[in-house]
């Protein structure tokens, strides 16, 4: 579950987000729409902890994130909450096993690789575990992203544009995927869009003004 309680924030002094409040369950999903320039990606990542709001609470199953030393927040942040970022980030000398198998170590100090097996698999890219990322194609690479973001068993899943640099027929894989492993992992699924296509599949929708 996460939650938050008036969340701002500032770049400068000229321009304040006022953040919408958000509520959202596990094994639940929620939509961020809104125009460009309007804080879509912003709100993801103070929802991830890579952005510290002015002001606010930010809960994910009751813990205030915000109350938390930087070390401390690094910890929780790597063991609560997985990322899906709209372009993939990727130690490109590694692996695609061994990008999952060190996102877990860097969490946990240990290497899953059985999970990090089971995912691929699930993403129908288990066949490309031994390949560098840069010989996936872009579908592909989006698969192994929600695979590491899903790697440590997650209590919250934000997904950044998951599906705007794909076709039709991924982007519909890519949304089924997100919401049906979300359900499995019972995290809370909080996806920014602007993607016409997926925002009709969703009731739970904040639009940001």
């Amino acid at each position: 579950m996460i939650s938050t309680n008036k969340i701002t924030f500032s770049y400068n002094k000229d321009q304040v987000f006022h953040m919408p409040d958000l509520y959202c369950e596990a094994g639940s999903t929620i939509l961020i729409t809104g125009d460009s320039g309007k804080g879509k990606t912003t709100y993801l990542h103070i929802l991830g902890g890579l952005l510290k709001p002015t002001s606010g609470a930010i809960e994910i199953d009751k813990e205030n994130m915000l109350a938390l030393s930087e070390k401390k927040l690094d910890k929780f942040r790597g063991k609560n909450i997985g990322i899906v970022f709209q372009k993939s980030h990727f130690v490109s000398a590694l692996t695609v096993l061994e990008n999952l198998e060190m996102a877990s170590w860097l969490a946990t100090g240990k290497k899953n690789s059985a999970r990090a097996k089971k995912l691929l698999e699930q993403l129908d890219v288990a066949n490309q575990a031994n390949k560098l990322p840069s010989q996936l194609s872009i579908g592909q690479q989006q698969r192994v992203s929600i695979a590491r973001a899903l790697i440590n068993e997650p209590k919250v899943l934000l997904a950044d544009e998951p599906t705007s640099s794909l076709d039709d027929k991924n982007a519909e894989k890519v949304i089924e995927l997100l919401t049906s492993l979300s359900k499995e992992y019972k995290a809370a699924l909080v996806i920014v869009t602007h993607d016409s296509r997926i925002k009709e599949k969703f009731i739970n929708k904040i639009t940001l003004i």
